[in-house]
């Protein structure tokens, strides 16, 4: 479940018209790790400010929930919380942004950022 390709120099959060500062891939360093411990339906990231999940589908809102959805599943894993509980903290601590709608594609993805949690 990892492609990677595309790559921009720079670009707002969502690419609404195909317009962005492309950019060649010829070397590109990335670790995948191998999560047992971790349940997979879809694509997500853990990238140095926080974990992504990511929805896609013809119909935006069916993209976000998709993301959403990841994403609530996500908490309960890393807090062994129940589907109420990851919901309310996700309605406080994730952020939806627009992956893209310039294609027939559209996509979200949900963002959970590293330290909102305080121990």
């Amino acid at each position: 479940m990892f492609s990677i390709g595309d790559g921009h120099a720079a670009q707002g959060d969502g690419e609404v018209s195909g317009q962005a500062i492309e950019c060649p891939m010829d070397l590109v360093d990335i670790t995948l790790t191998v999560r047992h411990d971790m349940p997979l339906i879809l694509s997500k990231a853990n990238t140095p400010t926080g974990w992504i999940t990511f929805g896609f589908h013809e119909n935006l809102n069916q993209a976000t929930i998709m993301a959403l959805e990841e994403m609530i599943l996500l908490i309960q894993h890393i807090h062994k919380v129940d589907k109420t509980e990851a919901t309310a903290l996700a309605s406080v601590v994730v952020d939806l942004r627009i992956t893209q709608i310039v294609n027939q594609v559209k996509g979200v993805h949900a963002v959970l950022p590293h330290g909102y949690l305080r121990s």
